[in-house]
């Protein structure tokens, strides 16, 4: 990312926000053909998947995500306006493989001085979202689970 990008003053953060989430709820192919109007041009993004540094990387990820993912829908669950990041929670409905699927995830981002994400992290549990689709990779995720997994005591009695 270049020097050039500030990040905005907090009297602007809320109109970004704002319109960061209402992208965010509104999702779709026809959507990602405008992430300019919601991205700075130089950017951060990373998720637990992928990276972009610009927005036709960004628009590469987005257009895999909808060859993958039909019937992709997210709800903004909360959000809290900071000092320099924002964060969003958020649920994802979508089908994958044909059969229904959903996710939880947190997306924290940084405005740049134009009102628009300059900076993005994604969280979400990728062994659950992706991994766990694979059934070599399911049975692994379980056991290796099952084997860091706090070990209580039974009770007595």
């Amino acid at each position: 990312m270049s020097g050039n990008n500030q990040i905005m003053d907090d009297t602007q953060s809320p109109q970004g926000l704002l319109k960061f989430m209402a992208f965010m709820e509104s999702l779709s192919p026809e959507t990602c053909q405008a992430l300019e109007d919601v991205y700075e041009t130089e950017l951060s993004f990373e998720d637990p998947i992928n990276q972009a540094s610009n927005i036709p990387e960004l628009r590469a990820i987005f257009e895999d995500l909808f060859k993958q993912l039909k019937q992709i829908r997210i709800e903004i669950k909360h959000h809290a306006l900071g000092g320099k990041r924002h964060f969003i929670s958020w649920h994802m409905a979508y089908s994958f493989r044909g059969k229904p699927r959903s996710l939880d995830g947190v997306s924290e981002i940084e405005l740049g001085p134009n009102c628009k994400v300059c900076w993005q992290r994604d969280y979400w549990d990728a062994s659950t979202g992706v991994y766990a689709e694979f059934p070599l990779m399911r049975t692994a995720l379980c056991a290796l689970k099952k084997l860091v997994a706090v070990k209580h005591p039974a009770p007595k009695g």
